[in-house]
């Protein structure tokens, strides 16, 4: 049923290709690729950070930052996503990024006028290279993006540019408050893309030299003509552990859901390694994900 669920969607974003001239695919990107359960706004945790230009800042110290992260759905929903990245630190405070996301549902089945299939599968997928630079000021970081998308969809194939900034600011008013801000896929062919505005704010809760940081915030991502999601969590460090949690709600088409997101990581010898669970809504299974990283000194 799943798979006759994404024939359906894949049907109607075809019709909106031929009618309002999107690039198909967009909607795999709303899966949380490399963010684990860190609000996408504020999370630097895989390299080259894919939704918010400003997150893939290297810290001081750090010359460089390679990564890869996955994210799957059970195999009767067939969606898979990939990521390769990385950062390196050139002149001056300048962070310059290169990354590679695709995005494929498999097994969708081709019909006609009923569910008996005729044989071979539809093809729809897309990808993502992106290639941006982030730099510091007095406690604000900015960063920007050059993207390119291509998709395919059945026979149809397209693509698109989308040109992506974003905000970071370590504390408000001289306190720890943290804020950010970034667009994901914003083309100035608006009629060929659907645009994403993003926001985040945290603060820390407890405390305790370099050994324990517990902080709790909120963010809101809205996508035009789709909906948005609210998303309230919780990220623990504690020596080389990294816990995050949350729920996030999402209003789109009339509907509204709730997801449980977790994630759990482990740092050591400049690798960080973490996995991380969200659960399901409206047909759709509990995704999972992996990520690997390397930070170079």
């Amino acid at each position: 049923m799943s798979r006759f669920i994404f024939a359906a969607v894949a049907s109607i974003v075809l019709s909106n290709a031929a009618g309002a001239q999107q690039v198909p695919g967009r909607d795999l990107f709303d899966f949380p690729l490399g963010l684990l359960a860190d609000p996408a706004p504020l999370s630097s945790r895989m390299a080259s950070s894919l939704w918010n230009p400003a997150a893939s800042k290297l810290a001081p110290g750090s010359r460089a930052q390679f990564g890869f992260a996955g994210l799957t759905t059970p195999k009767d929903q067939g969606v898979r996503l990939q990521m390769i990245g990385g950062s390196i630190r050139v002149r001056g405070g300048l962070t310059t990024s290169l990354s590679y996301a695709q995005a494929s549902v498999a097994d969708i089945l081709r019909t006609e006028t009923d569910p008996q299939s005729l044989g071979g599968e539809v093809p729809y997928g897309t990808s993502l290279l992106s290639a941006g630079a982030a730099t510091t000021r007095r406690g604000v970081t900015a960063g920007v993006a050059l993207r390119y998308r291509w998709a395919a969809l059945d026979a149809d194939r397209s693509g698109v540019f989308d040109t992506d900034a974003g905000l970071l600011v370590d504390s408000i008013a001289r306190t720890p408050i943290r804020i950010a801000f970034s667009t994901f896929l914003m083309s100035p062919s608006r009629s060929k893309e659907v645009a994403s505005y993003l926001a985040a704010a945290d603060v820390p809760l407890m405390r305790r030299d370099s050994t324990l940081l517990i902080r709790a915030g909120y963010s809101i991502a809205r996508t035009e003509r789709r909906g948005r999601e609210e998303y309230v969590f919780t990220t623990t460090s504690y020596r080389q552990f990294d816990l995050s949690a949350g729920v996030a709600q999402a209003t789109a088409f009339g509907n509204r859901d709730r997801r449980w997101r977790l994630g759990l990581g482990l740092r050591y010898g400049g690798y960080t390694a973490a996995f991380g669970r969200e659960d399901g809504a409206a047909g759709i299974g509990a995704s999972t994900q992996f990520l690997l990283t390397r930070v170079i000194r």
